[in-house]
């Protein structure tokens, strides 16, 4: 067994761990749930009171009582208004705890923002504003409110933001339901990704002895499988590397003890169970129910007067890439596309000139990049760009939680080979769809708006109806769990 090895097996804090059946740790032969002491009040006979308004008051008093020791058993104290939330419906399955991890394991890492992660990384402008970035000083008015300049990587330090203000969150592990690991997975990534003397060194390790010292009972419920973490990055930044450090990785989704441990990332590989794709953070972060209304209402009245838009750089050393060709055809459709080019024009950190080109066009073109999946996407069901897919790991196989399973309601599908080698010309099969069916679909991506976006953690005035990106997160976690108990 070689040092590493030897580390790795010392430093394991799950190795002996035991999934019991039960939610404190007993079997499934026993109780499963701790039950709270009951408490009966006594009632005592007493002699109606000379006056009526005193008889009242009494009646009043004894009512209040009565609730109190029925709501709080155990230790007769009132609950506040956030405690009896978590016990109404709404919080039903939905209860996080969020550990209180040192914060050397994530805000204390936004410290090194101007490149003491790694030096020509800086990332202090991005982590502004819980996660959103800078604000958007744009020329168009549409832009100016709950406009960002958002990066995508923020994504773990947007969903932390969010947490700290969750109506369902609770400070006890016993009355949790879900657990959240506020790691800053892929910020504590990038010495190992990007510093060949920390390759194969295994991330993670302090993190789970800390979770082996103060989350020993909370993790022996299921074995971990009701835990979650946010990991800013696309799961292959965190696959196992090959030995000598030429392959790319940090092995951290690989651990042993990490192997039932649910990871959302920006990308998933689709055979990993464990892995969850959520969507990528794009500008736009309604602070409001009115603000998000005035956005669905611009993009269901503007006025698109090309066929199809392609935005982003060319790939002209990947092997595969049909980006060429779709660049190709868009030039040939002249006025029938919107043509952004990010190679030319700073499209990062920059929504104006991408919105300004999505919401010309009836259909945007979504190519793999670097992966296979894109921000644009995401963009385009925001701007109600109906989205041309070309792969499935684009969106079908990623966004399970997220998005509607009937993907042609609101989206087309041109497989890769068939652009490749030049039998599918994009514009005649677009064309084909008729202006009934594109209002269809619209309408479809419209309804989705609200699904894909991160809103202001202070956003109060929303209905109980729209959810955001974080609810649908929380409400995929709260199905797979409960999925978990139901087949115990």
């Amino acid at each position: 067994m070689d040092t590493r090895s030897r580390k790795f097996r010392l430093m394991n804090p799950f190795k002996h761990y035991e999934v019991s059946g039960g939610r404190d740790g007993s079997s499934k032969s026993g109780s499963s749930w701790p039950m709270s002491a009951k408490f009966t009040p006594k009632i005592h006979k007493m002699s109606p009171p000379p006056k009526k308004k005193l008889a009242i008051k009494c009646c009043v008093l004894f009512l209040i009582v009565l609730f109190t020791r029925w709501a709080c058993p155990s230790s007769g104290v009132p609950l506040s208004l956030h405690q009896l939330m978590l016990q109404s419906e709404s919080c039903q399955g939905r209860r996080v705890h969020m550990y209180d991890i040192p914060p050397s394991f994530n805000t204390a890492l936004l410290q090194f923002c101007e490149g003491g992660l790694v030096h020509w990384i800086k990332f202090c402008k991005h982590y502004q504003n819980h996660g959103f970035g800078e604000r958007v000083m744009a020329s168009a008015s549409m832009f100016r409110d709950d406009w960002y300049r958002t990066d995508a990587y923020m994504l773990e330090v947007i969903f932390f933001e969010r947490m700290k203000s969750y109506q369902c969150l609770t400070d006890s592990p016993v009355n949790a339901d879900i657990f959240y690991v506020p790691f800053f997975a892929g910020l504590d990534a990038l010495p190992y990704l990007y510093n060949e003397s920390m390759r194969l060194q295994q991330q993670g390790l302090e993190l789970l002895d800390w979770l082996r010292q103060n989350a020993t009972e909370s993790w022996r419920r299921y074995g971990g499988q009701d835990h979650f973490m946010i990991a800013g990055r696309t799961a292959w930044d965190f696959a196992h590397p090959e030995e000598g450090g030429k392959d790319w990785g940090t092995s951290l989704f690989d651990l042993d003890a990490m192997k039932h441990v649910t990871f959302m990332v920006l990308e998933r590989r689709p055979w990993r169970p464990n892995e969850q794709a959520i969507p990528y953070p794009v500008g736009f972060h309604p602070s409001s129910s009115a603000s998000l209304e005035l956005w669905i209402h611009r993009v269901r009245d503007t006025k698109r007067t090309a066929l199809f838009s392609f935005s982003g750089a060319l790939r002209p050393g990947q092997v595969g890439s049909i980006r060429d060709q779709l660049s190709q055809q868009c030039a040939n459709a002249s006025t029938k596309c919107s043509r952004l080019d990010c190679a030319t024009i700073k499209c990062s950190h920059n929504p104006e000139p991408i919105y300004d080109s999505l919401l010309q066009a009836d259909f945007c073109l979504q190519p793999r990049g670097d992966t296979a999946t894109r921000r644009s996407t995401i963009d385009s069901i925001v701007s109600g760009c109906i989205p041309v897919l070309f792969h499935k790991d684009t969106a079908e196989t990623q966004y399970t939680w997220h998005l509607p399973s009937d993907l042609d309601t609101y989206s087309v599908f041109i497989p890769e080979d068939c652009v490749m080698n030049g039998t599918c010309i994009v514009k005649d099969s677009l064309k084909q769809i008729t202006p009934a069916q594109v209002r269809k679909m619209r309408e479809k991506l419209i309804s989705m708006i609200p699904n894909v976006l991160y809103r202001y953690p202070s956003g109060t005035d929303f209905a109980q109806t729209v959810t955001d990106a974080f609810d649908l997160a929380i409400e995929g976690m709260r199905q797979k769990v409960d999925s978990l108990k139901a087949s115990q």
